[in-house]
């Protein structure tokens, strides 16, 4: 069973906190994290992997003020709005969005972004994502994965990115 089978066959005892549970879920979060800082010590990029999420995470926090949303709250939105920009690069099928936000979403995680600006949502993203440290000379990077456990850093066209932050925020 690989980790996120597991993740969402133990999600009723995580929530409860249980302890068995929980060990298992941060043992293995740790063992993953160290095995890919062990391979990119430099930094070189394989690290940024660790990030998935953030990109849209971060921009919804700047966006809202910090301490509006918790940082795992912002940053579960963002994984499933990274899945979906996956997605629409081609990288991963349909299911594996779906199944990414009904987890999120069963873990108690806000699933739809926030509007960060009435006139103009997606661009307030992208000026905020443009601010973000993975950002390379004002192009925005972003964690996209290929299938559970692999993940890769790619740019997207703005008018992409502008299709997922509308299909995933809430309007008005």
């Amino acid at each position: 069973m690989d980790f996120l089978d597991r993740i969402e066959a133990s999600l009723p005892d995580l929530i409860a906190r249980k302890p068995q549970a929980l060990g298992y879920a941060v043992r293995r979060s740790c063992e993953i994290k160290a095995s890919v800082v062990g391979l990119d010590e430099r930094e070189a990029g394989l690290r940024a992997i660790l990030n998935f999420g953030h990109t849209f995470g971060h921009a919804i926090e700047a966006g809202l003020g910090y301490g509006q949303w918790l940082h795992g709250e912002a940053v579960g939105c963002g994984m499933v709005m990274a899945a979906t920009l996956s997605h629409r690069l081609g990288r991963i099928d349909m299911a594996l969005v779906d199944r990414l936000r009904s987890l999120a979403q069963a873990a108690g995680l806000p699933v739809t972004g926030p509007q960060l600006d009435a006139l103009d949502n997606a661009g307030r993203y992208l000026d905020l994502m443009r601010l973000d440290k993975k950002a390379e000379a004002g192009e925005i990077r972003f964690v996209v994965i290929d299938a559970p456990g692999r993940a890769a850093v790619c740019g997207a066209t703005d008018a992409m990115v502008r299709e997922v932050i509308d299909a995933c925020c809430h309007q008005g």
